[in-house]
């Protein structure tokens, strides 16, 4: 016999389920709280990234607008030194950092090591599959787009379609990369099959590349003219030169691999509770907004680049962090094609 769902019984279900929602809520609501008061005790948190302190700058001010009893210490550094400082402080069995942000084969690195410890923030639910981890150790903090980038003083449009043009002797003597881009490495190696990858890097280095460190610093120069060409450049920096009127475009290869930077809290932050306010923060509408008024592309759905067209039509290749767990030998093989060959 057919069972009938009476007026009674349906309301009682509405009303029991808008009960649990509420209790939910509350108790969610409850332990925010708790954070908060903890975090008002705590006072500061520190926070290890890549962000020039131009850029963090307005991000910091957004933050403590929302916790003016945080006072936030940034230590800006690259995501190879950041690894590295990380790796050392434990080793010797100092816990300062709260809060690590690096790029994908550094953090991956860290993440291997037990660096991170798990805090499934509630803004990461919104996060695509791929750009956050189900244990809750990380999420997207933004992409870097990957890019060969030139000074059109220099370079006509056109020019530099595809990776195999940058081989042109024209080009001898006429490019900068990073003197740590193993992850574009690596990536660009698995995507053109290790024999053919090989063989590319090996010819790209006898065009006779400057090495230097830092993007901010090789874009800069890329604009003054210094470099005609840069490689793996990142595409967000070179839009914002570009719209300062610096002479600067980059190109739309294929693919484009864009760079994951990570972030998320140290295992044995000394401020956990001010840590999980800043994470939370980052990943927020809000915290994303502001975080692509210097370029960064924000993963989260609701939030657009600045502009669109950094993504817009392009092939963008994610890193693949399971790379870094051969990092040492690829930082080798990368060191060993171009550093001998690098003025």
């Amino acid at each position: 016999m057919e069972r009938r769902i009476t007026p009674l019984l349906f309301s009682l279900s509405v009303a029991l389920a808008v009960l649990l929602g509420w209790f939910t809520q509350a108790r969610a609501q409850s332990e925010r709280d708790k954070i908060i008061e903890q975090a008002k005790r705590e006072g500061e948190v520190v926070f290890y990234g890549g962000f020039t302190v131009s850029d963090v700058a307005g991000f910091i001010k957004k933050f403590n607008s929302k916790y003016p009893f945080i006072r936030v210490h940034h230590l800006r550094a690259g995501a190879e030194k950041i690894m590295t400082r990380v790796l050392e402080e434990r080793q010797a069995g100092r816990h300062t950092v709260d809060v690590i942000q690096a790029r994908g084969f550094p953090a991956q690195v860290m993440l291997d090591k037990d660096v991170f410890t798990k805090y499934l923030s509630p803004e990461s639910k919104i996060y695509p599959k791929g750009f956050k981890d189900p244990q809750g150790r990380w999420a997207t903090m933004y992409v870097q787009t990957s890019v060969v980038a030139y000074n059109t003083n220099s370079v006509k449009p056109g020019e530099i379609k595809g990776w195999d043009d940058l081989l042109s002797p024209k080009w001898k003597g006429q490019m900068v990369i990073d003197r740590e881009e193993t992850e574009w490495f690596a990536n660009m190696m698995e995507i053109m099959g290790r024999e053919k990858g090989l063989r590319y890097m090996r010819r790209l280095a006898e065009q006779k590349l400057t090495m230097r460190e830092g993007h901010t610093l090789m874009a800069q120069l890329l604009a003054a003219g210094e470099h005609q060409l840069g490689i793996s450049l990142y595409g967000p920096r070179i839009e914002d030169l570009k719209s300062k009127g610096a002479p600067v475009e980059w190109v739309r290869t294929d693919p484009v691999i864009g760079f994951l930077y990570l972030v998320g809290v140290a295992d044995r932050a000394p401020h956990p509770n001010a840590a999980r306010l800043f994470l939370d923060f980052a990943l927020s509408r809000e915290g994303q907004t502001e975080i692509t008024e210097s370029r960064r592309i924000s993963m989260r759905p609701d939030v657009k680049p600045n502009p669109p067209r950094l993504v817009e039509g392009l092939n963008v290749h994610p890193s693949n962090l399971e790379l870094a767990r051969n990092y040492d030998r690829l930082y080798k093989e990368f060191q060993d094609i171009f550093a001998k060959d690098a003025h």
